[in-house]
């Protein structure tokens, strides 16, 4: 079961590394298409600043999520190290639950902003906004899986 567990774990982070490097090249392309549009032929495609919201959004979010499992997220480690190993420990233990509550807000919030949505469409490119607010509870939900894998695997040793 751990082991099923982790192996999903990890096709997660790749497939999000993938989505992660993908949304990054269109961000880029599509910026840079339309300042070329915009200042070489003074022609400014209308829909080009929308895929470059919602890219980086979901960009944002997903980063979001990896850091937590490579654990990249700002801590206090000088504060941290120079506790005693107990005070460490409890200290440790409050700020994953703190971030799990984030991630499960994430989650709820999310959803909640997706029913709110539920049949607005973008003006440029006539998309659901609610596909934008589901990088929120997708975001999340994958953070839930990185730390309880990541706390699956410091029990194993």
């Amino acid at each position: 079961m751990i082991r099923r567990f982790r192996a999903l774990n990890r096709a997660l982070v790749m497939l999000e590394t993938c989505a992660a490097g993908g949304l990054l090249i269109t961000v880029c392309a599509v910026i840079l298409l339309q300042v070329l549009m915009r200042y070489l032929f003074a022609q400014p495609n209308p829909w080009s600043e929308e895929v470059s919201r919602f890219c980086f959004i979901w960009l944002s979010l997903l980063g979001a999520s990896l850091a937590v499992e490579h654990r990249a997220h700002f801590r206090f480690e000088q504060v941290t190290e120079t506790l005693a190993p107990r005070a460490r420990r409890v200290v440790e233990a409050g700020a994953r639950v703190a971030g799990l509550v984030f991630s499960l807000l994430l989650i709820g919030a999310g959803i909640a902003l997706i029913d709110l949505t539920a049949g607005e469409r973008s003006p440029a490119l006539n998309l659901p906004i609610a596909l934008v607010y589901a990088a929120a509870p997708v975001s999340g939900a994958l953070m839930v899986v990185h730390m309880v894998a990541g706390w699956v695997t410091e029990d194993a040793r």
